[in-house]
């Protein structure tokens, strides 16, 4: 018998498959074996034209990526984008671009100036920044003396992906004419808790960014009536902000809360609990706060929130308990009206004790939530904003555990 390899046989099955320049009224085709050379061939010949096929092709077969158009940076801007906070001339936004937020980036030595108008509109709540030019920048590239700048803005302290906006980027030059106008969607009331940040940036190979200056403007001085301060001026740009000017965190709303620390009452009971006396079990006591509501917080750009309250208690001995609020939907000043409680603590476990009050962000489309602010009873550091924000929340603290069995009203300053 002869023998015959594998990529040799027939398959009478594929047959209709592997003959070659079919003719109406023939019947001839040719045997071609399933050796892996041909295999390979046959993909490479199916799979050429779309390799070959633009990318920017509007066929029906291959629709255009609208993600991929909005995160690509132009020389030449769409005169009308979509965003979050609504129509804007020729700006782009960045889906993904978060590592520059993270410091995944690299500095340039800051030189240069950048010209730029603010306008704000009462009749339809929209604040224009527009983007005119930029002079004397520094190289993205200094070896190579390059430079494709573009400038991106947010509205402090909300640096959110969906508060981002950007402007088309200039290719080869340090002297970039741009002549873009962004925009916000923000409320009047708003503007007093907000901080424009400018900044110029290098889009270099394979993405990779350089940071080239920016500028930060309070807007809580800022006469949007006076025309004079709708024109166009330079401004020169400066190296990145610490975190905190002068060492004094910024102020991201206020949260009302109300606490109490419930001990057994009766004759002597009460003095025993808080001086710790006695079995300590059977003094066990519970420390309840309602969450009350909030106010001044840090928005998105499209004036909304999704906002819900972390409460962490960190006991003595490294434990920490943990609750969480129900999330409120599209509300700028939030009334939760929510109980914490927090079982089997004593008056001496909570003099040696803290609890954080976080305030949160939902995230949107599975991003990370984003924190809006926090503050800390106790004698521990502030874990929200550093270190403690002062000596009022300790008082406030030492006021709830001195008055056990009675409610005390708090306003906390979120930082």
């Amino acid at each position: 018998m002869k023998k015959l390899s594998k990529s040799q046989n027939d398959m009478s099955s594929d047959k209709h498959l592997l003959s070659t320049n079919p003719r109406p009224g023939t019947s001839r085709s040719e045997r071609r074996s399933q050796s892996d050379t041909a295999i390979n061939v046959t993909i490479r010949k199916i799979s050429a034209p779309d390799i070959l096929q633009p990318l920017n092709s509007e066929s029906p077969k291959c629709p255009t990526n609208t993600v991929l158009k909005q995160e690509n940076l132009s020389s030449r801007p769409t005169p009308s984008t979509l965003f979050s906070g609504g129509l804007r001339k020729g700006s782009l936004i960045s889906i993904n671009s978060t590592c520059t937020e993270m410091g995944n980036f690299d500095n340039a030595a800051v030189t240069g100036e950048i010209e730029f108008a603010i306008r704000y509109c009462f009749k339809t709540y929209s604040l224009e920044i527009c983007i005119e030019a930029c002079k004397n920048l520094a190289y993205g590239e200094d070896k190579k003396k390059k430079c494709n700048p573009y400038v991106k803005t947010y509205l402090l302290p909300d640096k959110s992906s969906q508060g981002k906006r950007k402007t088309g980027v200039q290719k080869n030059t340090v002297d970039p004419t741009f002549q873009e106008t962004l925009k916000y969607q923000v409320e009047p009331a708003q503007l007093a808790t907000r901080r424009l940040q400018v900044s110029v940036w290098h889009l270099g190979t394979l993405a990779r960014r350089v940071f080239l200056g920016e500028v930060i403007i309070p807007l809580a001085s800022w006469d949007f009536a006076d025309s004079t301060t709708q024109s166009s001026r330079w401004y020169t740009l400066r190296a990145k902000a610490a975190k905190y000017e002068d060492g004094v965190p910024a102020n991201n709303g206020e949260l009302a809360v109300r606490a109490k620390l419930v001990l057994p009452s009766g004759p002597g009971k009460l003095e025993e609990a808080q001086e710790g006396a006695g079995d300590q079990s059977s003094f066990n006591g519970q420390l309840c706060l309602v969450v009350l509501g909030a106010k001044n917080l840090p928005v998105r750009s499209d004036g909304t929130l999704n906002s819900f309250v972390k409460g962490c208690l960190t006991l003595p001995d490294k434990q920490k308990l943990r609750l969480k609020s129900p999330v409120l939907k599209k509300q700028v000043c939030p009334q939760w009206k929510h109980s914490f409680v927090f079982n089997g603590v004593t008056a001496s476990q909570l003099r040696q004790s803290s609890l954080e009050l976080t305030v949160w962000d939902q995230a949107i489309f599975g991003v990370n939530d984003r924190l809006l602010g926090g503050a800390t009873l106790g004698s521990k550091e502030d874990a929200a904003g550093g270190a403690d924000s002062g000596a009022e929340p300790k008082i406030q603290w030492q006021e709830v555990l001195s008055s056990p069995n009675v409610w005390t009203d708090m306003t906390l300053i979120l930082h």
